[in-house]
């Protein structure tokens, strides 16, 4: 019957027994191929003739409608002539692209596709842009300006990791951002970030007096190099280093945080005896002084070893468990006798005290040496020869750090350098991702320069910045703003277009 409609069972059944008759050996040997392979293929074949066989609608397959909006541009005059040869202009198709200029300024509430009518001068061939593929072109270069300072924001201030970044921005504009171009523009931005902090000795500023210096440990590569950290007074960090070997890295770090605008005076640190050292290498010649804070834990320290190392002179045949008890007894004993001497010790480093610190410490020296206050054990006169030392060794220094202090108003402790240590800690999680230290210490110094431009919301510094306090010359530095340092200025765009 003519135009009879058959099943696909009725024409499936026919060509599989003709497959089955097929002489599979002889024909593989007349190809040149294996009987097994030929055989495999035919199976293939033979399982795959109901979708072979079954019936099409005849005609082109019918297009996906695309999941994007599509808008299609009002119609475009026809330019006049051809800018190259003056021939005349004709049209040469159209084509959709992604409507850049809405998706810059609404995000993921603007991903659509808009239309583009293209002119091509039937002369010579070229191609002329029109005024809808020139604000599309702008828009987009806009667009990947404002997502590139989005990851600078991500990755130097908030701490995200390249995939949270990622998710970040395609959670803004629902397009997706390779990890490459991520890493890419961290290390870019990284090395623009440490040729700004070394541009900030060369620039115009505010005095500063004081070098302040300090070693911090984030965790990179099971710490086999320490990140080293140089601020001023004013909390601006001027400088991050990685720290591989002590001897040759931190004079070179010190030498180059020096510079035209930038002649310390005094060099703050804790109670690293290298660090003079260091300082000398570098080929600076500031007057050392140590941290009060480190000062104070140094006497805790001697007066808890004191009382830890109580000796206790008993009979032989008393039990271990009864010497216990009697030496836990007598540290509690020396240790509530040297509690007041120990109050008085932090007296002495309070507001007020100033002029009389070193002497209210040799107060107590004597005092800790007068049998008549306290017994003459061991332990208690190695704490007073001890203490004797330490106020030997850094008495000078106390008074003039507490001078200053009164007189100046310059900082006695390196709580500040502390604070910023603590801001570079919860990087490491990055940074430790680094193969080497000089890529590692391209991202601390990105995130260096942005502290140095945040502007604290609440504290004594609220509504300044580091910048602002340290009285930087924005025109000497050549930006103002931390982006604008690491190349990433904001997005210029004609609002013109916006709003036609």
């Amino acid at each position: 019957m003519a135009n009879r409609i058959r099943e696909i069972d009725e024409k499936v059944k026919p060509v599989s027994l003709a497959l089955r008759r097929i002489n599979v050996e002889a024909v593989a040997r007349e190809a040149g191929v294996p009987a097994s392979t030929l055989s495999y293929d035919l199976d293939k074949v033979e399982a795959a003739l109901p979708e072979v066989l079954s019936n099409r609608t005849p005609g082109p397959k019918p297009q996906k409608l695309a999941e994007e909006v599509k808008e299609a541009s009002p119609p475009e005059e026809r330019p006049a002539a051809c800018p190259e040869c003056n021939g005349k202009v004709t049209k040469n198709g159209t084509y959709w692209v992604l409507n850049w200029l809405l998706m810059l300024t609404m995000g993921w509430l603007g991903v659509q596709r808009v239309l583009i009518q293209r002119w091509r001068c039937k002369e010579c061939g070229h191609e002329l842009v029109s005024p809808e593929r020139a604000q599309q072109a702008e828009a987009r270069r806009a667009w990947w300006l404002q997502v590139n300072r989005l990851v600078g924001l991500s990755r130097f201030k908030l701490g995200l990791s390249v995939r949270r970044t990622q998710i970040l921005i395609k959670f803004v504009y629902a397009r997706q951002v390779s990890i490459g171009h991520v890493e890419r523009l961290t290390q870019r931005v990284g090395r623009r970030a440490e040729a700004a902090l070394a541009r900030l000795s060369e620039c115009r500023q505010a005095v500063a007096c004081f070098l302040l210096y300090d070693e911090t440990y984030p965790k990179m590569q099971k710490r086999a190099y320490s990140l080293g950290v140089a601020i001023c007074e004013h909390g601006l960090i001027r400088s991050v280093r990685g720290i591989t070997r002590k001897a040759k890295d931190i004079p070179a770090q010190l030498r180059d945080v020096v510079g035209a605008h930038f002649r310390p005076s005094y060099f703050l640190t804790d109670l690293d005896v290298l660090f003079n050292k260091y300082m000398k290498a570098a080929g600076l010649r500031l007057t050392h002084l140590r941290d009060l804070v480190h000062l104070i834990r140094q006497i805790v320290r001697l007066f808890d070893e004191a009382v830890r190392d109580v000796t206790l002179d008993v009979p032989k045949g008393l039990s271990v468990q009864e010497r216990k008890k009697q030496r836990q007894l007598k540290r509690r004993l020396l240790r509530k006798r040297l509690r007041p001497l120990l109050e008085l010790v932090f007296k002495a480093f309070s507001p007020g005290y100033e002029s009389v610190c070193v002497l209210m410490l040799e107060g107590v020296v004597d005092q800790l040496r007068d049998p008549a206050y306290i017994i003459q054990t061991t332990s208690v006169q190695t704490l007073a020869r001890r203490l004797q030392r330490f106020i030997n060794k850094h008495g000078d220094s106390i008074n003039l750090l507490l001078q200053l202090a009164v007189e100046e108003g310059t900082p006695t402790t390196t709580n500040s350098l502390e604070s910023k240590n603590s801001i570079f800690k919860p990087f490491s999680r990055i940074a430790k991702f680094f193969s080497v230290p000089k890529c590692c210490q391209s991202f601390f110094a990105g995130v260096a320069l942005m502290e140095n431009f945040d502007v604290k919301t609440r504290g004594s510094n609220q509504g300044t910045s580091a910048m602002q306090r340290a009285g930087i010359n924005l025109d000497d530095f050549g930006a103002t703003d931390f982006f604008c340092a690491v190349g990433l200025p904001e997005p210029q765009i004609s609002l013109v277009w916006i709003t036609e």
